[in-house]
């Protein structure tokens, strides 16, 4: 509730020091990151599958699916003269037949990107799109086949993290309360790149696949608007995404959440 004056000199004094020290804190914990730097929690991003179901709420509550969502992590071992590579591949399978394909490598400490093709299969067309991340800039791969962006070029004010894989380099921070992360993102032939700011706003337990309670992380994001966009719920035990709500224009909500298993998995 808002402090009314009067207030005496023995409280204001120590309401003052408080303050201070609180906005130091606060400056204090903003950890600003660039590719490059080794990721804090990186080995919690294990290789294994995670699906998600990705559906609307309406304002009345009414419901519709879009499609499941597949991300798939691996470490490809290392080839003659080159370390390990991160490699994570995502696949939407929508409702109404549409295929898109995301296939994306990285480093595997820093999670700096190198490159990043994009797969869209819609009423028997497949364009393709295929990006390499560069020194200062974006470019299209030219010797990818069938490159509908082999000519792209996007320069990059700094080096920047893909935006695709905002929720595996979540996972991969010191998640913690009161933390903010100040990242650098650019999502391959899109919008332009830009620093973007993530609230650990604080916890909170919500209900898993299985419906079991999971104790989370909640993660804020404004992506620049000055308002609330996006919450996301990140399991505190691995730092896994259990569930996502971002704020449509026109009211309503787009959620991802997590989904059981499949028996084919492997554990």
């Amino acid at each position: 509730m808002p402090l009314r004056p009067p207030f005496s000199p023995a409280f204001v004094l120590p309401l003052a020091a408080a303050l201070a020290l609180v906005a130091t804190c606060a400056v204090a914990d903003t950890v600003r990151l660039s590719p490059g730097q080794p990721l804090a929690r990186m080995a919690l991003l294990k290789p294994g599958v995670h699906r998600y179901l990705r559906y609307t709420v309406a304002t009345d509550g009414a419901r519709k699916a879009i499609d499941i969502w597949v991300r798939t992590v691996s470490v490809a071992p290392p080839a003659q003269g080159q370390a390990p590579q991160l490699h994570i591949a995502q696949r939407w399978d929508e409702v109404d037949g549409a295929l898109l394909i995301q296939d994306s490598w990285f480093d595997p400490a820093t999670f700096a990107p190198k490159t990043h093709v994009r797969r869209l299969t819609r009423d028997g067309k497949t364009t393709i799109g295929g990006y390499l991340f560069t020194p200062g800039k974006v470019v299209g791969m030219p010797e990818l086949p069938d490159n509908g962006r082999k000519d792209f070029t996007q320069a990059l004010p700094e080096a920047s993290y893909n935006f695709e894989y905002d929720m595996e380099f979540l996972q991969a921070l010191p998640l913690a309360a009161g933390r903010t992360f100040d990242i650098p993102f650019y999502d391959p032939g899109q919008d332009q790149p830009g620093r973007y700011r993530f609230v650990v706003a604080g916890s909170e337990r919500i209900a898993g696949p299985d419906g079991r309670p999971i104790d989370c992380w909640l993660v804020t994001a404004d992506y620049n608007t000055g308002k609330l966009v996006s919450r996301f719920w990140f399991a505190k035990s691995d730092q896994v995404l259990i569930r996502e709500a971002q704020a449509r224009d026109g009211g309503g909500w787009l959620i991802k959440a997590l989904l059981p298993p499949e028996s084919a998995d492997a554990p």
